[in-house]
């Protein structure tokens, strides 16, 4: 089954997909949004998962990874380019694992948990996103604690909503998205689910550009 959700990871997995992404996000003013959501994933890399976590990046609202996904298996030109906006933290997770030296120190975690709340999540920060004040005050109190992967996870996922709902099915309905999506053959949706992208009218796309694709 394809999820529709799979698309966007399929995008974020791709170099190319997620500069486009990135850059109609700055367009709208929501490029903080990736930025975090990418920043975070760097963070879980370095820090021991919690003692039930199943570890692996979380992508919210899909029951299969997207290397399995099936609109990645539909695509006879799909590569397996997992760069994108993620980091490989399946392997660097499963290599920390039987290395804890991977791990950074607690005071290290601790330094740069503060950085990313300081930046993103305090009111009036330079990149402060729109978290509802309970799941700000959970982060900020856990910092208090010992710092594991899914310090952030529930604004994380928060994030991931809202790109998912708010800002990707009206970038798919971009000239670059179209483009992009033509020339390498990826995401591409049964027509029942392409309808139910409910299209809002996107800002002008001129300023983002395609980087040449590899063949």
């Amino acid at each position: 089954m394809i999820y529709p959700n799979d698309v966007m990871n399929e995008v974020l997995r791709d170099e190319v997909g997620c500069d486009l992404f990135r850059n109609y996000l700055k367009t709208i003013y929501c490029s903080e949004t990736l930025q975090f959501w990418t920043e975070i994933e760097a963070f879980k890399a370095f820090a021991p998962p919690p003692k039930t976590d199943n570890n692996g990046t979380l992508l919210a609202f899909s029951s299969t990874p997207i290397e399995s996904s099936s609109s990645s298996n539909n695509n006879n030109n799909t590569s397996n380019n997992n760069s994108g906006c993620f980091s490989n933290n399946n392997n660097n997770n499963n290599n920390s694992k039987q290395d804890n030296n991977k791990y950074l120190s607690q005071d290290e975690l601790h330094e740069k948990a503060q950085n990313l709340f300081d930046r993103f999540l305090e009111n009036g920060s330079e990149f402060e996103l729109n978290i509802d004040a309970l799941s700000r005050e959970v982060v900020r109190t856990k910092l208090s604690d010992d710092i594991d992967s899914s310090l952030f996870d529930d604004v994380q996922k928060v994030v991931y909503e809202s790109l998912w709902m708010d800002c990707f099915p009206p970038f798919t309905h971009t000239l670059a998205y179209n483009r992009y999506k033509q020339d390498t053959g990826k995401c591409h949706l049964p027509e029942f689910l392409r309808i139910s992208f409910k299209r809002k009218s996107p800002k002008k796309d001129d300023n983002i550009r395609m980087k040449p694709i590899s063949k």
